[in-house]
């Protein structure tokens, strides 16, 4: 069966004005509120479980209108204030933990450098502070002048300066160099150890337990939360295999199951696995209208929650 649909991404989702990190670039509750009063306006909220009975053949229909709801990245937003708030409205969604940051209370890099961005007072300054850790690490100008030019490219939501620091500690820097440059500007500039911070950002597997058991669909979103189109296929193998075994300690499906891509990223390699392994849809972040064809379904579009009235 062939059927389109509208996917909605959210991320952060929490009280942000009068909070302790006002600069956390995220959809203030009321926000979130009004968005979903929009939503349900216009569109039929669906389930997980409907869109894979719509893609197994076990629907007899699926809604022309319909709207699937999906949380990235196992915040404790999810339960403070989204569960309750679709509980109450007798609505369902996804969400997509990582598992190691939730069972180690380890603080994802690509979380760490959201808090740096939203406390550093010059964007600047946080550049010259990386380009001096990796200088006293006997980096060359030249390297840094070309990742400079090659990396400041400025981005849907973001200037190029803040797309360079990304880039830089996402992506450019082998692993454990650009792990131990973010821990030491996260501490300098937000001032607690990443462990204390984590218990404070994730949910628990206790928390995630309550989500499935309020009628939720948790998925998996890989483990340590890497590029996955940046790591070799055993890497992504490994990645994938520790995400099903956290799902099914939490009592999370692993039959027909669901992915959605950390940071959108995959390539072939990543197809081929998740086919191996029982994947029924995945999850990306090219931005569109999601086509529910047997041959595209683990290359799903969505849009950002900021693609609608807030």
């Amino acid at each position: 069966m062939h059927a389109e649909f509208v996917t909605v991404m959210y991320h952060y989702v929490r009280e942000i004005q009068n909070s302790s990190y006002p600069g956390i670039k995220g959809l203030e509750f009321e926000g979130f509120q009004r968005q979903l009063d929009y939503l349900s306006s216009r569109y039929e909220i669906i389930s997980a479980d409907q869109l894979i009975a719509c893609l197994t053949g076990d629907a007899a229909d699926f809604p022309d209108n319909a709207c699937l709801l999906t949380f990235d990245d196992g915040y404790r937003d999810h339960f403070d204030y989204v569960l309750p708030e679709l509980v109450k409205r007798n609505l369902s969604a996804c969400f997509f933990p990582p598992a190691k940051p939730i069972e180690d209370h380890t603080l994802l890099d690509v979380n760490a450098i959201h808090y740096i961005l939203a406390v550093a007072n010059d964007v600047e300054q946080l550049s010259r502070d990386l380009l001096d850790e990796l200088r006293a690490r006997d980096f060359s100008e030249a390297y840094l002048t070309e990742c400079r030019d090659r990396l400041s490219e400025p981005s849907r939501y973001d200037p190029a300066e803040v797309i360079f620091f990304k880039r830089m500690l996402q992506r450019e820097l082998p692993f454990e160099l650009r792990s131990e440059i973010t821990t030491s500007l996260f501490e300098k500039y937000v001032g607690k150890t990443e462990a204390e911070f984590s218990k404070e950002l994730y949910m628990t597997t206790d928390d995630l337990k309550e989500l499935i058991r309020e009628g939720m669909y948790v998925g998996s979103h890989t483990y340590h939360h890497f590029w996955l189109n940046a790591v070799d296929a055993g890497t992504q193998e490994q990645e994938i295999d520790r995400s099903l075994q956290f799902l099914s300690r939490i009592g999370a499906p692993t039959h027909n199951w669901i992915m959605c891509y950390p940071y959108g990223a995959y390539n072939q390699e990543t197809l081929e696995i998740l086919r191996r392994k029982d994947c029924l849809l995945g999850f990306t972040t090219h931005v569109g209208n999601s086509i529910l064809d047997p041959q595209r379904a683990l290359e799903l579009s969505r849009f950002d929650t900021n693609d609608f009235p807030q």
